[in-house]
């Protein structure tokens, strides 16, 4: 469980992802990894519904993937 602080998204991503990325963002800098772990699994979920719906690009989801070692 990491956030690589070297990679940037782009700022006009979906309002829910941004929502979502600011609290895995709050647990993880609580290291409440419990809590971080439990809610990475929907973020990840809706990361994808984002893309196969054409919401966000093939990029955007390589950035998301690599900001969160999601690989």
């Amino acid at each position: 469980m990491f956030i690589d602080e070297a990679v940037d998204l782009r700022e006009d991503l979906p309002e829910r992802l941004q929502r979502d990325f600011a609290e895995l963002r709050k647990y993880y800098d609580a290291g409440d990894w419990f809590n971080f772990d439990i809610f990475f699994e929907g973020v990840e979920a809706t990361v994808k519904g984002y893309y196969l719906a054409g919401k966000i690009s093939r990029t955007d989801l390589d950035c998301i993937f690599r900001k969160y070692g999601i690989l």
